[in-house]
């Protein structure tokens, strides 16, 4: 049997083989480890004024990255 090197697989590629391979742990923990290692930063404070350009912002940035 072939060895599967997650760590190669976009996040995208990932999520497609746990869709297809619901069985395979190893997979489904690189995936949860990937999600844990991202980080989970607070982008506005409750009483901040230009809340809505940083939420903005941080949208723009993922879909730039997502596209990437």
């Amino acid at each position: 049997m072939k060895q599967i090197n997650y760590a190669e697989m976009s996040d995208q590629e990932l999520k497609h083989y746990l869709v297809k391979n619901r069985d395979d742990q190893a997979a489904f923990y690189a995936y949860l480890d990937r999600r844990q290692a991202r980080s989970n930063k607070t982008i506005i404070e409750l009483d901040d004024p230009d809340w809505q350009e940083k939420i903005v912002a941080v949208i723009r940035e993922q879909l730039n990255a997502n596209q990437s």
